[in-house]
């Protein structure tokens, strides 16, 4: 892809930074409408917020243009996106997980952020793996059904959990090696 003109990879990276920050921006919309009970609006502007984060990736992948903002941008969003959802719809008539699983999937999210942040910090800076696009879509899928009070999203979302613990396992694993030979170097 080296012979793509510089015009089409700047407007390339920008579409795909675009669409990250509107998902970014949708984040409170969606909280609100869950909240206030407005569940049918919640459902399509969450489901165009789960199309952004398949967008811009392909955008992004299409001409192998992924820019150091939308490398820290798009995870950053997708776990306020997952996060945020998650707790608006415990919080709304228990149409979410129960407070165990969402105490495992909000401190997951917190003890990766604090990770990538040091392993970014230290040079080595996370890349996500298979197991963690895999784990992200399922449970926005789970999300996007329990939004719809559909009863199969629940299950499909404790699926997404045992993924998400997996994959956060994984950069947990990268990570100690990081710090091991952090260690032999001092």
């Amino acid at each position: 892809m080296s012979d793509v003109p510089f015009f089409v990879k700047l407007v390339t990276q920008m579409i795909a930074n675009l669409l990250t920050a509107s998902r970014l921006f949708l984040i409170p919309i969606i909280i609100h409408l869950i909240l206030t009970g407005q569940s049918g609006a919640a459902l399509i502007v969450f489901a165009f917020a789960a199309l952004t984060d398949l967008l811009d990736g392909a955008v992004a992948r299409r001409l192998d243009e992924v820019t150091e903002l939308g490398r820290v941008l798009d995870p950053l969003t997708d776990r306020l996106l997952i996060s945020g959802v998650v707790v608006a719809l415990f919080l709304r008539d228990g149409l979410g997980p129960p407070l165990w699983a969402l105490l495992v999937l909000v401190g997951r999210d917190i003890l990766i952020l604090a990770g990538s942040t040091w392993l970014t910090w230290k040079g080595s800076p996370v890349k996500v793996t298979m197991l963690g696009k895999t784990a992200t879509t399922v449970l926005l899928v789970a999300i996007l059904l329990m939004v719809a009070e559909w009863e199969v999203g629940l299950w499909l979302f404790y699926t997404g959990l045992i993924l998400y613990l997996g994959s956060g396992f994984n950069y947990f694993a990268r990570g100690k090696k990081v710090w091991e030979s952090s260690q032999e170097m001092t």
